[in-house]
């Protein structure tokens, strides 16, 4: 599975996907850094990567303006702390690994919810 990480999630998040062995692209601190919101969903798909992102316009990218993705990961934490965020995301992957390609995945505090 390979992952595209929007400019607004923290680079730790990347590494610990890297650690587990998953194929990472970061958008912060690259060339590609300053992408719309569109052309960052379009590179994701290209390269069929899911996307993940803090970033909620990328719900109305896709289920208004009907764009493609491969899949995509918002995360609607209310306390952003390393700890959580990487804890809710390592559960996700082990426990949705086959559900997560062409999915739009809303991760909150308490919810993970698939559309």
């Amino acid at each position: 599975m390979k992952f595209l990480l929007d400019a607004n999630v923290r680079h730790s998040v990347g590494t610990f996907l890297e650690s587990e062995g998953y194929d990472v692209r970061f958008l912060a601190g690259t060339a590609e850094h300053g992408l719309s919101d569109s052309d960052a969903l379009a590179l994701a798909t290209r390269e069929s990567r899911i996307l993940i992102t803090n970033d909620k316009d990328f719900g109305q990218l896709i289920f208004r303006q009907k764009l493609p993705h491969k899949g995509v990961i918002l995360f609607r934490l209310s306390e952003e702390s390393r700890a959580s965020y990487l804890g809710r995301l390592k559960s996700i992957v082990e426990m949705y690994n086959d559900r997560l390609v062409d999915h739009f995945v809303v991760v909150t505090d308490e919810h993970v919810r698939f559309r």
